[in-house]
């Protein structure tokens, strides 16, 4: 996988708190209502971290890997 090296654990939160709110709330996907206990407000910041930087990286290997 990919690794970005100059993401800090901040921005990666911040984007991780953006896309949760992002898949709940606008929910362009349909995605929702598989997590009906979702609450973008509960979600930590060292597990949004982790989301975002997942999501990045996947992202990144996807685009620069195919």
């Amino acid at each position: 996988m990919a690794k970005i090296d100059e993401l800090t654990d901040e921005k990666a939160a911040e984007f991780g708190h953006a896309f949760v709110r992002w898949v709940t709330d606008e929910d362009p996907a349909a995605v929702a209502h598989f997590f009906p206990d979702l609450d973008p407000h509960e979600i930590k910041d060292h597990e949004a971290s982790e989301i975002g930087r997942a999501v990045l990286e996947d992202l990144l290997a996807e685009r620069y890997t195919h």
